[in-house]
């Protein structure tokens, strides 16, 4: 979709909700990821009983009214030079086989957790409706409800910090080789320049 500057203020009123105003422009990927990232992070650590992490969804919001905002007071020149990138490099939405298969097994281990966790909660719900086991049963069954999702928040917070610093650290490494390849080449260039002008000399 082709990006472009349209009404202010039609701007500044879709940019009260989180990537709505990156759509209104045209850059759908920014948009749609910042939306789901905002929403996301209402919903998900209200279904986990982590309600203390919404608060990063005020840090989200106040990323994209600012960032909608600012796209929208940049001169056309410098608008045209903007990219429909991935929020944080998170490349949801990046074409390509390997990386449609790859987020489609993320997503696709994600709903099956969640798919999980719904039955867990619904038949726990059935077996305290019916009283059809003692009570100390239920306390732990209710404990596990609780307390579990609180550990896999946890341990998937972890994980991905982890990933990120790994993934960041690959990075720096290819780029060294590079810089190393073109330094080379720099030195090679004015190597071969220098017998040239000692001739003319």
């Amino acid at each position: 979709m082709k990006t472009k500057k349209k009404n202010r203020f039609l701007t500044f009123c879709f940019s009260l909700m989180p990537g709505a105003a990156e759509m209104y422009m045209g850059f759908m990927r920014t948009g749609t990821e910042l939306m789901l990232f905002f929403l996301g992070m209402i919903m998900i650590p209200s279904f986990l009983g982590l309600e203390g992490l919404s608060i990063l969804a005020v840090v989200i919001w106040a990323y994209g009214f600012f960032h909608a905002n600012h796209l929208a007071s940049l001169s056309d020149e410098e608008f045209a030079q903007v990219e429909d990138n991935d929020i944080l490099g998170m490349e949801l939405f990046q074409k390509g086989k390997k990386k449609l298969l790859g987020n489609s097994r993320g997503i696709a281990v994600l709903l099956i957790v969640l798919g999980v966790w719904l039955l867990w909660g619904t038949g726990v719900d059935m077996l305290w409706a019916y009283r059809v086991l003692p009570e100390y049963i239920y306390e732990l069954l209710f404990t596990i409800s609780d307390y579990v999702p609180r550990l896999t928040a946890s341990v998937l917070i972890i994980v991905l910090g982890v990933h990120m610093i790994r993934g960041k650290k690959k990075e720096l490494y290819r780029e060294e080789p590079i810089k190393d390849r073109e330094q080379e080449a720099a030195d090679q260039s004015a190597a071969s320049e220098n017998p040239d002008r000692e001739g003319e000399a």
